[in-house]
């Protein structure tokens, strides 16, 4: 390959990781009742499938993301992808809703060690000029699977039922780590060095640790409030499943617009030097208008309006912010970037639980969900002031890794 050329077609295969981990992630939710009757358990402990995926994807993604710094990139994409591989095909098998919650966790950990390794592969593969388009196509392709997760997973569990669709996730996921594992250019650990500061180092830098609580913010009312749109679309318009089906293809339309447009834009300004936490801040306030608007509109067509405007600034946040964290500590991306999903999990939590506490669509609710919004725009702004952005120093040793990976490339495809 021609170095600092960005490899497409090499992401175009991680991309695809990424659409079917964004499907697989949401096709649970027309599943559930169906689990639940086939188990004969309750929807509520039925609902333990999404709660083990994501509490073992947050409480392990920090340290696996550090672990990935010191192997291959390839190793810990292809190892990653096998754990998430079998654990669909086990989840296709189980004999009891035990073995199925067991099954999701592993899922969990499998993603943990994969994804913030196939984020900081972007981010060292792309071409300089390209990170922030190369990033943001993970989002979209991510936001991807989710638009069509839950469509895909209803028709297939009719016509398969609902053990189907994990065994249509879990072969070519594990096609994808087998050819990965063989195939994927790959340099050496990133951080082969001694360990210094441990686990918790990525707080040490200022910079790091406001994005992180931004990234908290910012989920706990862009996804927190989301979790209860179709109650307040239904309580306040009469909305059944099918407008809301169809008002989730819009979200996910939208989450994808965001997320694509974003990556120029953070190219562009990169190369005019402009702090990277700017993006993130106006996001941010996009995502606080959108969720402002959308609990408080009386009106159909503008509280659809206002969700579309929220989750592309959303997706805009999302895409910006891993491109930030993906350069701003190049030896401990993987780290950094699993910190990043750790805290993103914790906020969705952390909404989900207080705006649950309130009545939704009243007056609380839409000002705790556009206050964390806000609050999250407001740590990137000190972020721009506080913490400078990356050194040309830094950016001219970032572009000299990016280098070496190509040129390992190339003398691997020799």
């Amino acid at each position: 390959m021609v170095q600092g050329r960005t490899p497409w077609g090499t992401f175009g295969v991680l991309y695809l990781v990424f659409f079917l981990m964004g499907a697989e992630m949401n096709l649970v939710a027309p599943l559930l009742p169906d689990i639940a009757r086939s188990f004969g358990a309750s929807t509520g402990a039925a609902g333990n499938v999404v709660t083990a995926y994501v509490l073992c994807y947050a409480v392990t993604g920090p340290l696996f993301g550090r672990l990935s710094d010191r192997l291959a990139r390839r190793h810990a994409i292809a190892v990653g992808m096998a754990v998430f591989a079998v654990a669909d095909v086990l989840s296709y098998v189980a004999p009891s809703l035990g073995l199925l919650v067991a099954a999701r966790a592993l899922s969990g950990l499998g993603a943990a060690l994969g994804a913030p390794s196939i984020w900081a592969y972007l981010a060292e593969y792309a071409a300089p000029a390209q990170r922030g388009r190369a990033v943001s196509l993970g989002a979209a392709a991510y936001a991807g699977g989710q638009v069509l997760g839950v469509p895909l997973g209803a028709l297939l569990a009719h016509g398969l039922g609902w053990r189907a669709p994990y065994l249509l996730i879990g072969v070519p996921m594990l096609v994808v780590a087998a050819v990965t594992a063989l195939r994927l250019p790959s340099a050496g650990p990133t951080a082969p060095g001694p360990d210094r500061g441990g686990l918790f180092a990525p707080w040490r830098d200022r910079r790091i640790a406001l994005a992180f609580t931004s990234s908290l913010l910012l989920q706990a009312g862009r996804l927190g409030a989301y979790t209860y749109v179709g109650v307040l679309l239904s309580q306040r318009f009469g909305y059944g499943l099918t407008a809301l089906g169809l008002i989730g293809l819009v979200v996910g339309i939208g989450s994808m617009t965001g997320s694509v447009a974003t990556g120029a834009l953070v190219d562009r300004l990169a190369r005019r030097g402009v702090h990277p936490a700017w993006v993130p801040a106006g996001a941010a306030l996009v995502v606080a208008a959108g969720v402002a608007v959308a609990t408080t509109a009386t009106v159909p067509a503008v509280a659809i309006a206002a969700i579309a405007v929220w989750c592309a600034g959303g997706g805009a946040f999302f895409s910006a912010q891993q491109t930030y964290l993906s350069s701003v500590d190049p030896d401990n991306r993987a780290a950094v970037l699993g910190w990043n999903n750790a805290c993103t999990n914790a906020g969705i939590a952390a909404g989900t639980s207080v705006l649950g506490a309130v009545a939704v669509g009243g007056p609380v609710f839409a000002a705790a969900a556009t206050g964390f919004a806000v609050a999250a725009s407001l740590l990137c702004f000190a972020s721009v002031r506080l913490g400078a952005a990356p050194s040309r120093a830094q950016r001219t040793r970032d572009a000299a890794v990016t280098a070496s990976t190509a040129t390992t490339r190339g003398r691997r495809a020799r």
